[in-house]
């Protein structure tokens, strides 16, 4: 059974959101499922096809993935960012023209003054090293190394992902392409969209049901 993990990590609860834009995405819940639906006595061919997204749900799919014995990870076209920390949680191979990215975290809409700042970067400092231990195991290399190659935010080709050991080997298979190769970012104001229209959808529900109930009330066909 193949699970691919294409488009932008989310948490669940941006699933719906990402859908009504009509863009890609992959969340926890999505491996979930696919476990659910695992044959017994099949394997999970996962499939990576992402720039990455969110970080705790990229630890989460990467937890899930790491606990299971059945799971073999593909990288197809890109790994970045979240998505590269998913494709340390079992034995992998790569594409020979696929690549793999880390860097470290990074926050978006953030405010505040320059203590709320300062805390924040200590929390994404934490959230590095966090990520760091994931490639640690992988590759067997040191924490300080591996910090180093974040900051620089280093690009991987198969064979050097395969030789620092973040890889465990080269695919002889095709790669498989999709649409999902440019992360598609939600921006603040897709989000301000999807709201806006999710509140209008939900006043146009309760200005239907209003009407509704005055027809009932008229007709005498309300239910007391």
């Amino acid at each position: 059974m193949v699970l691919k993990i294409n488009g932008d990590i989310v948490g669940n609860d941006a699933k719906e959101m990402y859908k009504w834009f009509k863009l890609e995405c992959t969340t926890p819940g999505d491996v979930q499922k696919a476990f659910a639906a695992l044959p017994k006595g099949d394997r999970l061919q996962v499939k990576i096809n992402s720039g990455g997204g969110n970080v705790m749900a990229g630890q989460e799919i990467y937890a899930m993935l790491r606990n299971r014995a059945d799971v073999d990870i593909e990288v197809e076209s890109m790994a970045a960012s979240a998505a590269s920390v998913i494709a340390m949680a079992g034995h992998s191979t790569i594409s020979p023209i696929g690549m793999l990215m880390i860097h470290c975290v990074s926050a978006s809409w953030v405010s505040g003054n320059h203590q709320d700042m300062e805390k924040m970067a200590e929390v994404l400092r934490t959230h590095d090293e966090a990520l760091a231990s994931a490639y640690v195991l992988k590759t067997g290399r040191s924490k300080e190394e591996i910090l180093q190659l974040m900051n620089k935010e280093t690009w991987l080709t198969a064979e050097r992902a395969v030789e620092l050991g973040f890889v465990d080997e080269i695919s002889d298979e095709a790669p498989v392409f999709t649409n999902a190769l440019g992360m598609t970012a939600v921006t603040p104001e897709m989000v301000e969209e999807f709201r806006a229209a999710k509140a209008k959808e939900k006043d146009a529900g309760r200005r239907k049901r209003k009407t509704v109930k005055k027809t009932l009330i008229y007709t005498g066909c309300e239910r007391r």
